[in-house]
């Protein structure tokens, strides 16, 4: 019976502690309005740690746990430190056990996996460069076809400007020539117009001197009889 009270002792005292240190973590929270955020620990490289139900070998063991496991850190004692358990138990375990840094077998896994993210990427990476270096080409291709295309474009448009100012001096000199014709067409026609004058003043003359010789020889005609006459007479 005396052992039982020793023993009980200790769990009202440790059960006391529990109560303080869970009201005094409560204010600490209801007053500073910061949540009580669990950080997560793993248990050492050992057999099997036991969980209990308070701090130290006379409680309970609730659970073993294996080394590597992942548990959530709650609370921590002088030698315990209070845990949540993955299937949601709470329970005191030796802080020894304990460790933030997460298990060999889970750092291989964790560098394996950001391995193959790794590669993946490079992969990505690698598919996009080669997706840019094909634009790339074909954009090169493009911009030769485009330079190719302005430089014909310049040079028609300097045939163009040439046949343009070639077009020009023609129409030029076809007005000019239109005028040189009208001024012909003209000329011509004073002339028609003095030639015709001039073949009716040749008629007339022809027809005067035609008469003139006509006369004459109406006169010349009767000469030879006036003296025929004379003779007679004589």
């Amino acid at each position: 019976m005396n052992t039982r009270q020793t023993n009980n002792t200790p769990d009202s005292l440790s059960v006391s502690l529990c109560a303080l240190t869970l009201w005094l973590t409560f204010t600490t929270v209801l007053f500073s309005g910061t949540p009580l955020l669990a950080e997560t620990r793993y248990v050492k490289p050992s057999s099997e740690v036991v969980v209990r139900r308070g701090q130290g070998n006379d409680y309970k063991i609730i659970a073993m746990v294996k080394d590597g496991t992942s548990v959530e850190f709650l609370e921590e004692g002088d030698s315990y430190a209070k845990v949540r358990l993955a299937g949601g138990k709470e329970g005191w375990m030796l802080k020894r056990f304990l460790s933030t840094d997460p298990p060999l077998e889970e750092v291989v896994t964790s560098l394996r996996s950001e391995k193959e993210e790794m590669e993946q990427k490079a992969n990505e990476v690698a598919q996009q460069l080669e997706n840019i270096s094909s634009t790339l080409a074909q954009t090169e291709t493009e911009l030769i076809a485009a330079l190719t295309e302005k430089n014909q474009i310049t040079t028609n448009y300097q045939v163009l400007q040439r046949d343009t100012a070639d077009v020009v001096q023609i129409k030029t000199d076809l007005l000019q020539t239109t005028k040189d014709n009208e001024s012909l067409m003209r000329e011509l026609s004073s002339v028609a117009q003095e030639n015709n004058s001039l073949k009716k003043n040749t008629a007339i003359k022809w027809f005067l001197a035609g008469g003139g010789v006509l006369f004459i020889g109406m006169l010349l005609g009767k000469m030879p009889s006036q003296s025929r006459r004379k003779k007679s007479l004589l």
